[in-house]
């Protein structure tokens, strides 16, 4: 197999990660050609000890930053060149060897580029394009601007432009033998969008968030000791920003502190990562500083431990109430699980979060005030203890990635 995601592990980030666990267990050789990010040491540890990862020869070209320039639009001239050239480069490099089969991700989307050209001119070479989040017609792209600076719309603009462009999306769903999606909410929203939708579902595949049973970083979240503070610590680890609002968590946070004597005594909510100028706003007009508490961006490391010693855990999922059907699915929700802590799950029914919380026995979901806050009280007398099986988490447990293979 030739793969082309643009990024790979050990660079850490969801995508990459998500890459190599939807390959990991195929029995095939697979060369990977991508650009060159920032190795995480804890997950080079974690591929060392890995058998799975001995399959994959990779080689590097550009680096990352400078290709890929989503935390650097300074650099946007470079990466409009480097990326041409990976698109480039990647037809030279499969056509050095004999490959049945490649691979290419959602993100970066010039990955599904270099995949159309190289399908294009080798029509044999059945093609499996991987996606995350939906492109076309995303509701991020669609996000109010009106209160932003001309420099931030400007930015944002040509960042939608270069970074998430609908053609990376059309050019896969059209044209790749394969398509394989993380929900059937976000295979949906992606496919009903195109007139021949039967048609790409039967070319489709559900290979789900799964976490690694052999890898420290997930086994150490196993098992995990309950705890019991006086006062319940409730974690949010994550931005907050665009279409993650909290605008009802908060009101009904603010309400709650009103009609509950010592709220804070009971319970505080602890938000780590961005969140944005107006709800923070919102905080101090309501009062709330001292039982919802905001921290900066911490390590994947310390954000286990963090998880690890809360009493609950918060998600705040993307909602749009009017949609058929919500497509995002935050990648926590598998470590969410393992932990088997109370959630409170910020989210609407049409969401991937709220049908799988749900399927594991949860019901202190919702995104209305009223359902919020009794989703709160409930979670403050809570002492039960969560007990399901993870086996549908299980990576091990998906072997066969290719359709009809």
């Amino acid at each position: 197999m030739f793969v082309v995601p643009g990024s790979f592990v050990p660079y850490n980030d969801t995508v990459t990660i998500l890459s190599y666990k939807r390959l990991r267990n195929l029995d095939l050789d697979m060369d990977v050609f991508c650009f060159k990010g920032k190795e995480d040491p804890s997950l080079l540890k974690e591929l060392e000890k890995d058998e799975n990862f001995k399959q994959f020869n990779i080689k590097y070209t550009s680096d990352l930053d400078w290709s890929i320039p989503r935390n650097y639009p300074l650099r946007l001239p470079v990466s409009l060149f480097l990326m041409n050239k990976y698109v480039y480069d990647s037809l030279k490099e499969f056509e050095k060897g004999k490959y049945q089969y490649l691979f290419t991700s959602i993100v970066p989307g010039i990955s599904h580029i270099a995949g159309y050209k190289i399908k294009k001119k080798h029509p044999e070479v059945r093609w499996i394009a991987s996606f995350s989040d939906p492109f076309k017609g995303s509701p991020y792209k669609k996000a109010d601007l009106s209160d932003r600076s001309i420099f931030y719309k400007i930015a944002f603009n040509v960042g939608a432009f270069f970074l998430y462009n609908n053609r990376y999306e059309e050019v896969a769903v059209n044209h790749a033998d394969e398509l394989v999606f993380i929900c059937e909410e976000q295979r949906d929203f992606t496919l009903k969008q195109y007139p021949n939708y039967e048609e790409l579902v039967k070319k489709s595949v559900i290979y789900p968030l799964t976490y690694i049973p052999e890898w420290k970083m997930y086994s150490d979240l196993i098992d995990v000791p309950k705890v019991h503070h006086q006062t319940k610590q409730a974690v949010h680890l994550g931005r907050l920003y665009g279409l993650r609002r909290i605008d009802s968590f908060l009101e009904a946070l603010k309400e709650l502190k009103e009609e509950v004597k010592d709220l804070k005594g009971m319970i505080v909510f602890h938000q780590y990562s961005e969140i944005q100028a107006p709800d923070v706003k919102k905080i101090k007009e309501y009062g709330l500083e001292d039982v919802f508490v905001l921290h900066d961006k911490v390590t994947y490391k310390e954000s286990v431990q963090i998880m690890k010693d809360a009493d609950i855990l918060v998600l705040f999922d993307t909602l749009m109430p009017r949609a058929e059907s919500q497509p995002y699915l935050p990648s926590k929700i598998v470590e969410y699980l393992m932990l088997k802590k109370p959630i409170l799950g910020v989210c609407d029914p049409n969401s991937p979060s709220y049908r799988i919380l749900k399927e594991y026995g949860f019901d202190t979901v919702g995104s209305e005030k009223e359902m919020i806050k009794k989703n709160i009280r409930s979670l403050i007398l809570d002492q039960s203890v969560s007990d399901y099986s993870l086996e549908k988490l299980n990576n091990d447990n998906y072997n066969n990635l290719l359709v009809g293979q």
